[in-house]
Parts: C-alpha cells; sequence; structure tokens
C-alpha cells in the first residue's frame, strides 16, 4: 500500500506544482508546469474571462478544485459532508488581490491533502480509497480545462 500511496502523492505533485525536471505522467514535461505555475502566468482579467456567454472561467475552475480538495479533507477528518456542487463554480470573476489569494488558497489546499494523504494509517474503506484516487483525474481534467482556456484567452 505504500507504494500506491506514493504514486499516487507523486501524481498529485505533478498536477499541482509541477514535474521539477523529472518524468512525467500527466502533463507536458516541457514545461512541466502544474495548476500553481499555469495559473500564476495569468492575470485576474484573463482568470475572469469566459470564452462563451455564460461559460466557466479559469477562476471557476481553480475555486472548484480548491473547494473540492476542502470537502475531500472533510472525510479524512471523519466528517460525511453533503456538498452542494453549485456552490463551488459560483466565483466568476476575481480582482487582482482575489485572484492571488485563490492561487494561494488552491496551493494551500493542495498541501493539506498531500499531508492528509501521507499521514492516513487506514486505507481499509473502499469507497474513501476511491473518492481519493477519483483527485487524480478530477485534478487532471480541470488542469487541461484551464490551459485550453488559457489558449482561448490570451
Amino acid at each position: 500500500m505504500e507504494a500506491i500511496i506514493s504514486s499516487l502523492l507523486n501524481l498529485l505533485e505533478e498536477l499541482y506544482v509541477g514535474s521539477k525536471g523529472k518524468e512525467t505522467w500527466i502533463i507536458d514535461q516541457k514545461p512541466g508546469y502544474g495548476f500553481s505555475k499555469t495559473i500564476e502566468q495569468i492575470n485576474a482579467k484573463q482568470a475572469s474571462t469566459p470564452t462563451v456567454e455564460g461559460g466557466s472561467t479559469i477562476a471557476a475552475h481553480t475555486e472548484h478544485l480548491r473547494w473540492s480538495i476542502r470537502v475531500a479533507l472533510e472525510f479524512f477528518e471523519g466528517k460525511m459532508p453533503t456538498p452542494d456542487w453549485a456552490e463551488s463554480w459560483k466565483v466568476k470573476e476575481v480582482s487582482e488581490e482575489e485572484w492571488k489569494k485563490l492561487q494561494q488558497d488552491l496551493l494551500k489546499a493542495y498541501q493539506d491533502l498531500k499531508a492528509a494523504i501521507a499521514e492516513r494509517k487506514d486505507w481499509s474503506n473502499e469507497q474513501f480509497n476511491q473518492g481519493v484516487l477519483a483527485l487524480v483525474p478530477h485534478a487532471a481534467y480541470h488542469l487541461g480545462a484551464i490551459k485550453q482556456l488559457i489558449i482561448a484567452t490570451g
């Protein structure tokens, strides 16, 4: 189980922080940017620009990920939250200050998640495990969506 947890942590690190010159499994090796580096390169205006009327923004995807990690952390704490997914998409536009804070909050949420996974001892609950493993494709999907939105709004 330790090897699987180590691999999970490595994949999450790649998605949220980047490759740091190592091989990659999900993101392009060059430039090797995960969420943090990808979103720090755009400003609040670009983060707040939908590509179609009523479409989601980079800020919305970023908040949705931050929010979903916080929900996952509630499960790590033994709680049984009943998340309102619509709530996670309420942020659409951000000021420069809000954008910087949202970026910091996403990175902090990821760091908290990484610590929770590393510290967990009981991996006997299959539903819990599937929820944790689902964090990888969920993050990969949103990173891909954000990269496409950057191209479309750039």
